[in-house]
């Protein structure tokens, strides 16, 4: 296996290092578990998540450029949003810039006296003057930059919005203008380091390892080819994309509605993957290595001149299934021409939308409820279903200005929220995260607590639930699926497959594409490696402070009280589950959380 290099980049003095580790990636192949160790390697126990201090680190693995949707980046840091474990994952061009820049991993460490963005080719870093690209919006941000730099190659581009610079919690990285590094807060971590953007262009070319069997590889290679664009695996993804779930979601009693207080939305079919696809869809678009193309963009056509017909701009909007249940449903928004007006708003400000769209579910429901008042608001309403309303509020939440308290608490999360006004029982957030688009049971409930980064894709909860909703299982039996699947993704996550393509790479795909460019291991090693970067997750997130007690003390009542395709969820039943947990944890990690 030929190992990539590191790049270590100071910001302190804008200095950069690159250099070998090869038995970190012989160890953990790339990822989250090259990732992980790094993390652990370079940062301090108990820092400011927004202070110098803080590491962040980009890491791909070894299938990608080498396999068709090994396409993802891999991002950890301390999250500002919640405090302990930053784990986020994006698509787009930087997976294959950084391999053809010979990168396995870059590191990011201290903080620039000034905002500067950075660009690395070949074996070089320039560090820009970014004071003229301060509080830009990101995707104008990347343009610029683009078009400074100029050289061909795999080029990629990641950029803050105004919320990064800022340091709202929840603020994202956008990379390539349509995939982001969406959830805990990378973007204000970056804006914490004084970092507007990075570029990273790949021209190398890059070599299998002398010993490989092409004819193998080519062969593996045309396998999982046909298993990505010959079955059904992928077909929805590139038709509908994610935002295929609309519908069935609904259908089961399982779409998040007006703050997670209804499960079914009666504008659903305005607002499908059907209905976007129809008559919103403007292209689709893929990842680098991704031959799917599930990245789909609406075209919204907004009248600057209300008195002409002609005097029309047309902008491109990437939607899917979580966009349009945060920004949609969840807030009662029934026309899909209204929910890109939405998503350009958090995209401009460069903010997380699944975050920003519970936010905005807590304030409307508030607001209803007289926990908040016009004078709270300064005088703007809040009310769920108009668009408006919420287009006014998204800038302000955004410019996080401690003059407009309710709108400066908004910015730092529900949590913060509750904390200060109160409404815990529809404060919806999971271990002070915002919660994607699912009430499908109490699978997905105790998937939420219990994921590494409190995601749906860190155990498929949702998943699970859909599965066995006429093949009841003991609860053992759930606690135990769920653990399994989340050790096994964080080996695809330290390869970096896209999750769309874990029904393509199962465990024999995997141990085979890894054998043909001289990576041997076995099912039964790569199960084990699933299993330690699960330990070392946990061990750093306990080592943060995260107590699990405290995070299933804190679950909104609400998750007990909304309609799911399993019915009214139990507290007993999620009292049990969590027992079980805490029980398998101490077992199979020797942890106590």
């Amino acid at each position: 296996m030929i190992h990539p290099n590191i790049l270590e980049i100071n910001l302190n003095v804008q200095s950069f290092d690159i250099y070998k580790d090869d038995a970190i990636f012989e160890k953990y192949l790339g990822g989250i578990g090259v990732g992980m160790e790094l993390l652990r390697k370079h940062m301090k126990q108990g820092i400011d998540p927004l202070s110098p201090e803080n590491i962040v680190v980009f890491s791909v693995g070894p299938l990608n450029s080498f396999f068709p949707i090994a396409s993802k980046t891999c991002a950890v840091f301390k999250s500002p949003l919640t405090g302990n474990l930053g784990e986020t994952y994006a698509g787009g061009r930087l997976s294959t810039a950084m391999r053809f820049n010979d990168l396995g991993a870059i590191i990011l460490k201290g903080k620039a006296e000034n905002p500067v963005y950075f660009v690395s080719h070949e074996n070089d870093v320039k560090f820009h003057n970014a004071l003229p690209l301060r509080y830009m919006y990101p995707n104008t941000t990347g343009r610029i930059i683009r078009e400074k730099i100029r050289r061909p190659g795999n080029r990629s581009v990641i950029t803050i919005g105004p919320a990064g610079e800022r340091l709202v919690p929840y603020a994202c990285a956008t990379v390539d203008r349509t995939r982001h590094f969406g959830r805990m807060g990378l973007g204000a971590v970056l804006g914490s380091k004084n970092i507007k953007g990075i570029a990273i262009i790949g021209d190398q070319p890059i070599s299998l390892d002398a010993n490989t069997d092409y004819k193998e590889y080519r062969k593996m290679f045309k396998e999982v080819y046909k298993k990505v664009t010959e079955t059904d695996l992928m077909t929805k993804y590139h038709v509908l994309g994610t935002a295929s779930g609309i519908l069935p979601l609904n259908a089961l009693k399982s779409l998040p509605t007006k703050n997670f207080k209804e499960s079914t939305f009666d504008k659903a079919e305005q607002i499908s993957g059907e209905f976007f696809a129809k008559e919103l869809l403007g292209k689709r678009v893929a990842c680098g290595g991704c031959p799917i193309g599930c990245i789909h963009l609406a075209i919204l056509r907004e009248r600057w001149d209300k008195g002409s017909v002609a005097d029309i701009h047309s902008i491109s909007v990437p939607y899917d299934y979580e966009l349009i249940y945060a920004l949609g449903s969840n807030l009662q928004i029934g026309d899909a021409a209204d929910i890109l007006k939405l998503i350009e708003a958090v995209e401009r400000e460069g903010m997380d939308a699944i975050s920003t769209g519970v936010v905005l579910g807590w304030l409307a429901e508030a607001y209803e409820k007289n926990i908040i008042s016009p004078k709270d608001s300064k005088g703007a309403l809040i009310r769920f279903g108009v668009v408006e309303d919420f287009l006014k509020a998204i800038p302000r939440i955004s410019k996080a200005d401690p003059e407009e308290e309710l709108y400066f608490i908004a910015s730092k999360g529900v949590e913060a929220l509750v904390e200060h006004y109160g409404g815990d029982d529809f404060g919806i957030r999971v271990g002070k995260v915002e919660p994607a688009g699912y009430s499908t049971g109490p699978y997905a409930i105790t998937g939420f607590l219990i994921g590494g980064r409190h995601s749906h894709l860190d155990n498929a909860g949702y998943s699970l639930d859909q599965k066995i909703l006429n093949k009841p299982i003991s609860n053992e039996e759930g606690i135990n699926r769920l653990i399994v699947e989340e050790e096994w993704r964080n080996v695809l996550n330290s390869l970096v497959i896209c999750l769309f393509a874990r029904g393509v790479y199962d465990i024999d795909t995997t141990v085979k594409s890894l054998s043909t460019l001289k990576i041997e291991r076995t099912a039964d090693e790569l199960t084990q490696l699933g299993k330690d970067i699960q330990k070392r997750r946990l061990e750093f997130k306990k080592q943060e402070g995260f107590k699990l007690e405290e995070a299933y003390k804190k679950l909104p009542k609400r998750f007990t009280e909304m309609m799911t395709a399993h019915g009214l969820v139990k507290k007993s039943n999620l009292d049990d589950l969590y027992g079980l947990y805490q029980k398998e944890v101490k077992k199979r990690y020797e942890l106590v959380l």
